[in-house]
């Protein structure tokens, strides 16, 4: 498939077909994307989602007065000052992979970040629709799988672009740094 066939496949399409493969995924968007103005839809359709999973759970737990000042501030939280976060954060990230062995570009491990939260994020809007329905030992336990899935998938996409040598050996610790405080703090 050439760079035309998998620009004109559509965004959601390739989020679709990621979840079969997360290492060709990643080198198809490598492929694709290749300047900085190129990865600010990726950044922008993650934040809406996460507003979308947000505002989903803000509508069913406020019902009071100042409902509407909670949605705003939500709306400006996700759509202003996570993109901005999330970019200081990509750079810090860049320079802690760095620290390990990376040998990626600061754009590849944006990019790697920014493609794994857009596939992450129909997770969490998914999640936020079934916490309305649920609740208990039965939340905890979806919350913690599909935590686990968002886990993976970011590792696994960071793990390919920084060219770690153990790719299993990465997403083994990843896991791990998650697993271990939500053992120690749910089931103490």
């Amino acid at each position: 498939m050439n760079r035309q066939e998998k620009i004109n496949r559509g965004f959601f399409t390739a989020i679709l077909y990621s979840f079969k493969d997360l290492d060709k995924s990643i080198s198809e968007q490598i492929e694709i994307r290749g300047r900085e103005s190129q990865l600010l839809p990726l950044l922008y359709f993650t934040c809406l989602i996460l507003l979308l999973s947000q505002l989903i759970q803000v509508t069913s737990q406020v019902q009071q007065a100042p409902y509407l000042s909670v949605i705003t501030a939500v709306i400006v939280t996700y759509l202003f000052f996570l993109p901005i976060f999330m970019y200081i954060t990509s750079f810090i990230l860049h320079l802690v992979l760095k620290l390990f062995g990376a040998i990626s570009p600061s754009f590849q491990t944006r990019l790697a970040m920014f493609w794994s939260l857009s596939l992450s994020a129909l997770i969490f809007l998914f999640v936020s629709v079934v916490k309305i329905f649920t609740n208990g030992p039965i939340e905890l336990v979806i919350i913690t799988f599909s935590e686990l899935i968002v886990v993976y998938i970011f590792s696994r996409v960071l793990g390919f672009v920084c060219n770690f040598r153990d790719r299993n050996l990465f997403t083994f610790v990843m896991i791990s740094f998650y697993l271990t405080p939500v053992m120690l703090i749910n089931f103490s």
